[in-house]
């Protein structure tokens, strides 16, 4: 009895990407014989990368212990692994348009860009605050969001920008405390007023 859970999955136009809770990942073409792996553990996120042909040829697999995997499609074949601290990888994008470097983000909010032509095959970039949820570059500015927090880094690592997404929504929860606190002193005044008198009116049998 097979008791695997898909994790991720990816739907592209060749076949679809699928990843089990045991680290295995299986490729499953349209037209064609499915292939899988076993990874050294649990898939967090999934991209894969089209060829000189526009072709999709490359799959890149974040995991939970900060191992990033290139493997061929169809074949999954092992390319290349990197390693990444700060814990579970949560995001990546491609950092090169030759497709050979990315950027992966962590649980831990720290930035990297790994890739076979990077010096030390890894290089941290910056740490922010918090599990960066997405991230994505944009005319050599990375753009990361984590939760409802919103920042921009060069690619030197310095910050350029820092969003509290939550500001809003505490403004709007102030405005409503203050019409309440209104309403409710309204309220109080009201029952301190004299109360007018009720006469007694006759019973009408």
């Amino acid at each position: 009895m097979n008791n695997r859970v898909v994790v991720r999955s990816l739907v592209t136009p060749d076949g679809c990407l699928v990843a089990m809770d045991d680290g295995l990942v299986q490729w499953r073409p349209h037209n064609g014989t499915n292939r899988r792996i076993k990874l050294d553990a649990i898939a967090t996120v999934m991209l894969v990368v089209k060829g000189p042909t526009n072709r999709i040829e490359t799959a890149i697999i974040g995991d939970a212990q900060g191992g990033v995997t290139f493997l061929t499609l169809p074949l999954l074949d092992l390319v290349d692994k990197f390693t990444v601290e700060g814990g579970v990888v949560r995001s990546m994008c491609s950092a090169a348009p030759s497709e050979t470097s990315f950027l992966v983000a962590t649980q831990a909010g720290q930035v990297w860009m790994v890739g076979p032509n990077v010096p030390g095959r890894g290089v941290k970039l910056f740490t922010y605050d918090g599990p960066v949820s997405s991230l994505r570059l944009h005319n050599s500015i990375i753009h990361i969001q984590s939760g409802w927090h919103r920042a921009t880094y060069s690619m030197d690592g310095s910050q350029m920008m820092n969003i509290d997404g939550t500001q809003p929504f505490t403004h709007k929860a102030q405005q409503r405390a203050n019409r309440r606190a209104k309403i409710l002193e309204s309220q109080q005044r009201s029952g301190d007023a004299p109360q007018p008198l009720m006469l007694d009116l006759p019973v009408v049998a």
